[in-house]
């Protein structure tokens, strides 16, 4: 008798923890899919206007409105030898702003990358007593977005046509070559971890092996000080504080363009 009594506790036990975890998933799930709609709600403010604080300009697409497909871009071949796109268009990401928000979207983006802050081995914390973030802070954990395709996405935007690296590169991923100078070329890999001097030494042999004169790395947990020295400097390194400084530069209507453009468009920058 005991042991029945033993066995049907046992089962009960089991199927409470069973319960609990489909619980837990489904409320994982919920979350996120909640996640992600108040995303795509607050993108969509950006860009309505209703979230603007102190900017007024008013103008440009609304949320999700923008071409499907972008016009056929003019390809190119790298020094890789890979057919290259452009998965950003300009002006189509310009269109409709006006034209002084326009103008200075367009200077900020044509900047050469080479003038990027990138990383000094800080911290990826947002800094204490720094400004007040924008609605679009990458900082805050509200935008369901991945680094990966976010930078990929801003280089695009700065005129970086997109190429698959062979298959023997991993983990670089992509070449990105910039459509007017192909001297401005890079290998592109996503650490998941932070990135170490030698594991980015390694990268950027790999990356001049494939023709590449740089390496851009986007580091989730940023990268060790080592990495910005003097060795080092054609290696690039964009975690979200470096990212989240670069997309503030612009007007976050724009920005809030670039990141439903990283956040849906995966396949489109190659990431897929």
């Amino acid at each position: 008798m005991t042991n029945v009594v033993l066995i049907g506790l046992l089962v009960i036990l089991v199927v409470l923890l069973v319960l609990r975890q489909n619980q837990a998933r489904v409320r994982r799930e919920r979350e996120r899919e909640e996640r992600r709609a108040r995303t795509d709600q607050m993108l969509a403010r950006s860009l309505l206007g209703e979230d603007r604080a102190e900017r007024h300009t008013r103008g440009g697409p609304v949320f999700g409105s923008w071409p499907t497909t972008y016009p056929t871009q003019r390809k190119t071949t790298t020094r890789a030898g890979a057919a290259a796109r452009q998965p950003v268009d300009i002006d189509t990401l310009l269109g409709g702003e006006p034209e002084s928000v326009a103008e200075h979207a367009r200077h900020q983006l044509s900047r050469p990358t080479t003038l990027l802050s990138g990383l000094t081995g800080d911290s990826t914390l947002p800094h204490a007593g720094g400004p007040a973030a924008s609605p679009l802070s990458l900082l805050d954990g509200r935008l369901d977005v991945s680094l990966d395709a976010l930078v990929v996405a801003w280089f695009a935007a700065r005129g970086y046509l997109v190429s698959p690296a062979p298959e023997s590169a991993r983990p670089i991923r992509l070449l990105l070559t910039h459509s007017d100078d192909r001297e401005r070329s890079y290998a592109f890999f996503f650490d998941r971890g932070r990135l170490n001097a030698q594991r980015a030494t390694a990268m950027l042999a790999k990356a001049r092996e494939l023709g590449m004169n740089r390496l851009l790395v986007a580091a989730e947990h940023g990268a060790d000080a080592a990495v910005s020295s003097g060795k080092l400097r054609d290696v690039l390194v964009m975690d979200w504080v470096a990212l989240d400084h670069e997309l503030k530069k612009i007007d976050f209507r724009i920005a809030a363009k670039l990141v439903a453009i990283a956040r849906t468009r995966r396949g489109l920058l190659g990431l897929e």
